[in-house]
């Protein structure tokens, strides 16, 4: 594996300079920080594509929620890799965090929120508290409204326009190499 892939231990994504010039990203995990020579975006573009989806699709997914402006990112619904922007992901400057890691939070000054992880480490971040506070919010929201559509839909096996057709019946192809569906035929012995 050449490029980092978050995972569970993920915590944030901090965007830093590198002596070259280049964006990179300080990730924050439960046990350690890694120097990642690729920027945050791309790491979480990566990281979708590993978990077999693309940014854009679960971009899209969230939008379709009604998560339109810089909406939480689910990485993978399994493992619960949720992570939420903290301005838009084309700035240089964006932090993405899981919502997973976030234990607590403060106000630090006018334009930074002190935000404690699960693990006791504190980051400061730029965004102004009741900025912080609307967007931790939408990623449990959305978390939770993912949970629930997929427990919903592990009790239900009722759907619309769906029409069900007996055990005893037999599909056969047809000459169009179509399905058909007949009576089975009685077995006699």
């Amino acid at each position: 594996m050449d490029q980092y892939v978050i995972c569970q231990k993920t915590m944030a994504l901090l965007p830093y300079d590198s002596p070259d010039g280049s964006l990179q990203t300080w990730v924050i995990e439960e046990e350690r920080i890694l120097s990642v020579p690729q920027p945050p975006f791309q790491v979480l573009y990566h990281s979708c594509g590993y978990f077999g989806s693309t940014f854009s699709g679960r971009k899209k997914g969230a939008v379709s929620m009604g998560y339109k402006s810089m909406p939480p990112i689910c990485v993978s619904s399994e493992l619960g890799l949720y992570f939420f922007p903290l301005m838009s992901e084309t700035r240089r400057e964006c932090v993405w965090l899981s919502h997973t890691h976030i234990r607590d939070w403060k106000k630090f000054d006018e334009k930074h929120v002190l935000v404690y992880l699960m693990n006791g480490r504190m980051i400061p971040v730029p965004v102004q508290l009741n900025v912080f506070k609307s967007k931790l919010m939408r990623a449990a929201q959305y978390r939770y409204q993912l949970c629930e559509r997929v427990a919903s839909y592990r009790l239900s096996n009722e759907y619309a326009d769906v029409l069900e057709i007996s055990p005893d019946k037999k599909l056969t192809v047809n000459e169009r190499g179509t399905y058909s569906i007949r009576e089975e035929a009685p077995i006699h012995e």
